[in-house]
């Protein structure tokens, strides 16, 4: 008995009723791809986004965060140092993709009542603020700085305060009796990063008298998520520095993610249990209207797993079938669903976030199978095991 053949004549002697059902599949399941695409497009776009803050953890000395207020308001001297060999160290740590070491010092200028704030830096710092421009050029900041060792790049607040527009100046700084010249001025970043004077990091350890020592490590991670794990480990290797966090903001971004996932998968469910529903509901409907014929088939020699094949075969069919026409749907409708989902998810970043994944299709293929044993399974069971003198005495 060919099952498959006679379960296609089947479909299309209800051509009405087999192609609504092919149509609730093919909308759950585009809403479905849709919803697994946003949802995989939306983690990455946040994870960029926290990326993008540079930061994640930061070592300083104990005391160093007072004492740098008292740095930058009166000119006070850090006491505390770290090792040259932590910011190594840290680099080694599993989930730690820079780690940059830094050194600030303050010059107080009496003449004038202000402090410049020097920080010397290398070439890992740059690759942690990786937005950093020189300005009104494509000039790599690192490339500017690292020119030689007296190259001086002034934040853009910096330059202004020091009436600097143009490279190649000479800045003359007494208290170091050194001679600095202005290979770069920063773009305007917004922050405070726009404030220092920066200078290379061996150059500021020489000229400052700090041998190999250092104020602070900037840490950015490889997935913001380690904060909390990888903070642990350096209060643990370094017991006479602290580890500044940045999990309240971190928590409130993944939570964020959580909460959108959430969201997203609760709607996923519905819309799954809705197409098995509807699926369920036309099989079921289409035994008690063939009872008869089903009861024929028995009298003829079916036996009760070929009936169970048949009716399983029918709903297979009908799912196989919504669910390609729904991934041709999603390919066209993603954006208007797209649309849609961003009015209920808050902190949607800027831009499609849409993404799609081989292991997304793979779901939805798996999804539609389950839809078609779920809703396909009752119907079939219950043809296959009822009394054939019962079925064909059914009008």
């Amino acid at each position: 008995m060919n099952l498959t053949g006679l379960a296609l004549s089947n479909l299309r002697r209800r051509p009405a009723r087999s192609i609504l059902t092919v149509l609730s599949v093919t909308v759950a399941v585009a809403v479905l791809f849709s919803l697994l695409m946003f949802n995989t497009g939306y983690q990455s776009a946040l994870k960029r986004q926290l990326q993008q803050m540079g930061v994640h953890l930061m070592v300083v000395p104990i005391g160093c965060p007072f004492e740098a207020a008292s740095l930058v308001l009166e000119g006070g001297k850090i006491e505390n140092y770290l090792d040259a060999d932590a910011g190594e160290k840290i680099a080694a740590l599993e989930g730690v993709a820079i780690a940059a070491p830094q050194l600030m010092q303050a010059i107080v200028r009496p003449e004038d009542g202000r402090t410049d704030i020097y920080l010397g830096v290398d070439e890992k710092t740059f690759e942690l603020k990786n937005w950093w421009r020189i300005n009104e050029t494509d000039e790599q900041p690192s490339a500017a700085l690292l020119k030689n060792p007296d190259s001086l790049v002034l934040g853009y607040d910096a330059a202004l305060i020091e009436k600097r527009e143009e490279t190649g100046e000479l800045i003359w700084v007494p208290e170091i009796e050194t001679e600095l010249t202005v290979s770069g001025i920063l773009a305007p970043t917004g922050s405070q990063d726009d404030g220092f004077f920066y200078i290379p990091l061996k150059t500021a350890q020489e000229k400052f008298g700090h041998g190999d020592q250092l104020t602070a490590i900037q840490i950015r991670l490889t997935d913001p998520s380690l904060a909390p794990e990888i903070g642990d480990k350096l209060e643990n290797m370094f017991p006479n520095a602290q580890v500044i966090r940045m999990e309240e903001l971190l928590g409130s971004m993944t939570a964020l993610m959580g909460s959108a996932q959430a969201l997203i998968f609760a709607i996923v469910m519905v819309v799954i249990v809705i197409s098995a529903v509807g699926v369920l509901n036309t099989v079921l409907m289409s035994v008690f209207e063939r009872t008869r014929e089903i009861g024929i088939l028995r009298a003829t020699g079916a036996g009760r797993t070929d009936v169970f094949t048949l009716i399983w075969v029918e709903t297979l069919i009908m799912a196989l079938a919504g669910g390609v026409g729904g991934l041709g749907l999603a390919a066209v409708g993603a954006p208007l669903i797209e649309k849609v989902i961003r009015a209920f998810v808050p902190m949607v970043p800027a831009g499609s976030v849409l993404q799609f994944e081989p292991k997304t299709a793979v779901i939805c293929v798996l999804v539609v199978i389950g839809i078609a044993v779920v809703a396909g399974g009752y119907p079939a069971l219950r043809a296959a095991t009822g009394r054939t003198i019962d079925a064909l005495r059914t009008e």
